[in-house]
């Protein structure tokens, strides 16, 4: 009986041992699986995350290329319309070239503040009546004060304050306008304004450097004019003369402080 007895106890203790160690085991597995479970969720909510990060990059990136492909347009367009503008501009170049020779309008014989006289002109209400009022005993008298009469009332008030008889009672008179002046003061050049081919010409030159050129005033339908540069001689800026100052360019009236301004560096490294 004892045997027996034992045996049982034997057993009971093995049951018993082997029970706790499967509920230890079960207890370790369910602490993995929590830690499992856990280290998913903290995953998937990084990956929550860096999904939400990637879309709103994409989004960016949509948004840019978008206002890439808007941009590309507007270039493209902008592209048409120069190009559509050269090729006005080269055939008024070319039209300009078979109906212009290379040679400037100049008066060698007048001088510059003579030249400026021609460039102003006065309506009829400001003629003043003594201004022709010298009378001479022969026809050459009366053509002289004829002419005096014509010159003044050509003359802008501005001016007229500049007339100085010369001496010897031969009437002539010489003007020097205040605007003509201070031009010429402030680029440095001399300039003098003629006609051609039915177009004002200014025929601007540097007297220190030899360095003269023509702006041709080009007229359009549309009341806008553009000017067209015409090189006459480089003189000693021959070395220092940038590639487009060699040859005939067309550009806009609103240009015309940049032109001057880069002419004046060209001048001043010469």
């Amino acid at each position: 009986m004892e045997q027996l007895n034992s045996k049982l106890y034997e057993k009971y203790k093995n049951l018993k041992k082997r029970k706790l160690f499967e509920e230890e085991w079960d207890q370790k597995r369910d602490a993995e699986i929590r830690n499992y479970q856990l280290a998913t969720e903290d995953l998937i909510e990084e990956l929550k995350k860096e999904n939400e990060r990637l879309y709103g990059e994409l989004s960016s990136l949509q948004e840019q290329c978008a206002e890439t492909e808007k941009i590309l347009l507007e270039e493209s367009r902008k592209t048409k319309e120069l190009s559509s503008e050269v090729g006005r501009l080269q055939i008024l170049l070319s039209q300009k070239k078979d109906t212009n020779d290379s040679t400037l309008i100049r008066s060698l014989n007048i001088t510059p503040e003579a030249r400026s006289k021609k460039a102003f002109t006065v309506s009829p209400e400001k003629k003043t009546p003594n201004s022709c009022s010298n009378k001479g005993g022969s026809q050459q008298e009366v053509a002289v004060a004829h002419y005096n009469c014509q010159e003044k009332h050509n003359i802008p008030d501005c001016c007229r304050g500049y007339m100085d008889n010369t001496e010897g009672g031969t009437g002539k008179s010489s003007v020097m306008c205040v605007f003509h002046t201070l031009i010429e003061f402030l680029v440095g050049m001399k300039f003098s304004v003629g006609i051609q081919t039915e177009e004002l010409c200014l025929s601007v030159i540097h007297e220190k450097s030899g360095y003269s050129f023509s702006l041709i005033l080009i007229r359009h339908e549309s009341g806008q004019g553009d000017l067209m540069y015409r090189v006459s001689s480089l003189g000693t800026l021959e070395r220092v003369a940038l590639d487009w100052m060699k040859e005939d360019v067309i550009f806009s009236m609103t240009m015309c402080p940049v032109f001057f301004q880069r002419i004046s560096r060209v001048v001043g490294r010469g």
